[in-house]
């Protein structure tokens, strides 16, 4: 079953390096590709999430629960 919104920055995710610079971690969570995306900050948000392409969180400070490569 999907994560509900509201709870994609309280995961706990171990992240793996991505391939693209703008595009730094990749993770596979619950059967869905979930993407970091770096911004133009600090006009923007420094992160975005992408779960399966589509945007669904934008935030500055990266979540505790989250584990970086």
């Amino acid at each position: 079953m999907a994560t509900k919104v509201q709870n994609y920055l309280e995961e706990q995710v171990a992240w793996e390096k991505g391939t693209d610079p703008e595009y730094p971690y990749v993770a596979d969570f619950e059967g869905e590709r979930w993407v970091i995306c770096l911004n133009d900050f600090p006009d923007e948000t420094l992160y975005t999430l992408l779960v399966d392409g589509r945007e669904v969180a934008h935030f500055d400070d990266w979540p505790q629960s989250w584990v970086r490569p």
